[in-house]
């Protein structure tokens, strides 16, 4: 029933994207676009890839265990192919596969996973506040256009962003404040509370990584790849070619909220959120859909080939750790 719902919310994002789609523009569109560009977006992509292997790999030598560099890649790549096939699988998928190729205990590998997920999260946020910054204005009307499911143009809803978000939080607040013996006696309460606890315990096991500066420089490196994999392709279309780089933040802030989405791969709610995002910019909504749907579709390709590969190399590397064993 959860993939079921992860899937029907796909489907709602991609039908909220493609009901006005002009498809004979989006056509011609593809048929003039520039794929070079396209093509070094996916190996951008992939080279995070490696790049989060490598870091990964950094992460578990402290607690004693470490394992081949392209085995690490390859059990990223596993985990972003599942994730494009079910929704939140590829945490289980990546464990699992350097457990059978390195012979590494799966509660470690979760531990460096949460680690990592933590500090994707915190980076994401600190490029929300960025754009916050910078950008504000054009959040404001992004915002705007989503609440009113983007039927309305920029700025005209009338809505003060800083008051709702200030009135939702001392709504919050007070909330708390009054039912806050109850809160704190519910189940769901206690899991976030464990989950809090795990999040600082993988923050310490952070302070014994030995080459700190490998891992920042890592870090740096993904996040890096993941705005210019999107910023190349603004130079496929003659539309968003002119787009500058404080507006590609925007557009990349607006992707990654998509892809925190939980549908399959981001299907659906990237698109729709790109094209919303650089519609706020000015670009025609056909158009924005194209870029997206070229992000996005590279990206997707990028990962179906990585894990694909990736499949009969971890498949040889579990069977040469059985013969070792044995």
């Amino acid at each position: 029933m959860k993939y079921l719902l992860f899937t029907a919310v796909a489907g709602l994002f991609l039908y909220l994207a493609f009901r006005t789609a002009d498809w004979t523009k989006m056509l011609e569109d593809f048929r003039s676009a520039d794929y070079r560009y396209v093509v070094l977006s996916m190996l951008m992509g992939y080279a995070a890839f490696v790049s989060r292997g490598l870091r990964w790999n950094l992460l578990l030598r402290p607690l004693g265990k470490s394992a081949k560099n392209w085995n690490a890649i390859h059990a990223i790549s596993l985990g972003y192919f599942a994730n494009a096939l079910v929704p939140r699988a590829g945490e289980v998928m990546r464990c699992t596969s350097l457990k059978e190729t390195d012979d590494i205990p799966l509660e470690r590998l979760f531990g460096t996973v949460v680690l990592e997920r933590v500090i994707d999260a915190i980076i994401l946020l600190s490029l929300i506040c960025l754009a916050f910054v910078i950008q504000l204005g054009n959040l404001q009307a992004f915002f705007d256009q989503a609440l009113a499911g983007g039927d309305q143009q920029a700025g005209s809803s009338g809505i003060d962003l800083k008051l709702v978000l200030l009135g939702i939080i001392v709504l919050v607040a007070i909330l708390f404040l009054i039912f806050r013996k109850r809160i704190q006696a519910l189940p769901l309460f206690a899991k976030v509370r464990q989950l809090w606890e795990g999040f600082k315990e993988g923050f310490k096991s952070l302070s014994k990584v030995e080459n700190k500066w490998a891992f920042y420089g890592h870090t740096l490196f993904i996040w890096t790849m993941y705005f210019t994999m999107i910023y190349v392709v603004m130079f496929a279309l003659p539309s968003t070619k002119d787009i500058g780089l404080g507006n590609g933040l925007f557009v990349m802030v607006a992707g990654g909220m998509g892809m925190v989405v939980p549908t399959p791969g981001g299907i659906g709610s990237y698109h729709y959120l790109v094209q919303l995002a650089l519609s706020v910019l000015g670009v025609d909504k056909a158009d924005g859909l194209t870029f997206a749907t070229l992000v996005h579709s590279g990206q997707l390709v990028m990962t179906l080939l990585a894990g694909s590969f990736a499949i009969p190399m971890v498949y040889r590397a579990r069977r040469i750790l059985k013969k070792s064993k044995a």
